[in-house]
């Protein structure tokens, strides 16, 4: 007897192979989209990573390299190799070697470059079966940089692309009219200020050190009052008139 999973599987077996099949039928009756390479060369965008290459400047005809080895030091794989040559005016790359077989296309090397000497180009069509054909000199890439079309990136545009945007300027307007209660300071607190510091105190005068020091004369006054003056009272009994008993 069958199971239940053998039938199951069959299944899923049978629309598989449909699927598959119905996306077969599908292109059977296209166009072909196979680029016959090399007679037919196929577009690249223009960001395309392709081929490293020296370029020179096109005003004065001199090799833009200055020899400073920024791409030496950045390059992942270490592929990069620069010799500087010390100038009057400026310096140039003495030698400069690139080993293509082991290269990352990280455009690492074209984004620090100060001064867009070495770039990427708009192909790859290098393709070899020894490997010392890879391993490339200052004149192979030269020569490379005036054969095929350069890519987009260059290290000034990959600079500014990458820096933090600029903040917008406000736009200009007339001053808006100032009160005088906000441009005049307060006066309230520096007058304060002012005359606690200049005016006299007003308060009673405190004792000077002399009526500090001398003795309080209203007591000594009423004590020798006391000692000097006759006693103006009524006199005793005894002291004074005879009484009757005396005569």
């Amino acid at each position: 007897m069958v199971s239940d999973g053998f039938w199951t599987e069959t299944g899923q077996l049978v629309r598989a192979v449909g699927r598959a099949m119905g996306v077969t039928f599908k292109n059977l009756l296209r166009r072909p989209i196979t680029v016959r390479y090399p007679t037919v060369k196929r577009v690249y965008p223009d960001r395309f990573r392709g081929l490293l290459a020296l370029t020179y400047d096109p005003q004065t005809g001199e090799e833009n390299c200055i020899g400073c080895r920024l791409c030496e030091y950045i390059c992942p794989p270490t592929v990069i190799k620069v010799e500087m040559l010390k100038a009057e005016k400026r310096n140039f790359a003495k030698s400069f070697t690139l080993e293509l077989y082991a290269c990352e296309f990280c455009e690492l090397c074209v984004q620090v470059c100060p001064t867009d000497a070495i770039i990427m180009m708009k192909s790859f069509d290098l393709a070899t079966a020894d490997r010392r054909e890879l391993l490339l000199d200052k004149d192979r890439l030269h020569a490379l940089g005036l054969q095929f079309d350069p890519s987009w990136a260059t290290g000034n545009r990959l600079r500014d692309m990458q820096a933090p945007p600029k903040p917008a300027k406000a736009p200009a307007h007339a001053p808006e009219p100032v009160s005088a209660e906000q441009s005049s300071p307060d006066r309230r607190a520096p007058e304060a200020a002012s005359a606690a510091q200049t005016s006299p105190d007003r308060r009673a005068p405190e004792p000077t050190s002399a009526e500090q020091s001398s003795p309080d004369r209203r007591a000594s006054e009423a004590a020798s009052a006391a000692q000097t003056s006759p006693d103006r009272r009524a006199p005793e009994p005894g002291e004074g008139a005879p009484t009757a008993k005396s005569e």
